[in-house]
């Protein structure tokens, strides 16, 4: 039982995952940063943020597809929703 080593670094899960980590780290950076910056600028840094989680997501997806496609698939659809409530609750709260 002989396997190529390219066999197995193609397999293997662990750049996806840094991949992840670095995208999921500019949201959080860029959240921040979206509280201390107005105007334009605030809305492009937003988007920016908003780029990067939907990136996670689909990329959290790719990552916990072996291990369950349709818990992963559920995730996947409801997350954006959630930065979609989020989004809501910080209009409201603007609007006060």
């Amino acid at each position: 039982m002989n396997i190529p080593m390219e066999r197995i670094a193609a397999a293997s899960p662990r750049p996806r995952a840094r991949i992840t980590a670095v995208f999921y780290l500019f949201t959080i950076l860029m959240g921040g940063l979206v509280l201390f910056v107005h105007g334009r600028l605030a809305l492009v840094v937003d988007l920016i943020a908003t780029a990067c989680y939907l990136a996670v997501t689909a990329l959290f997806y790719d990552l916990s597809k072996p291990v369950n496609r349709s818990l992963s698939f559920a995730r996947s659809v409801l997350q954006p929703r959630a930065l979609n409530d989020g989004r809501n609750g910080q209009a409201q709260r603007g609007n006060d």
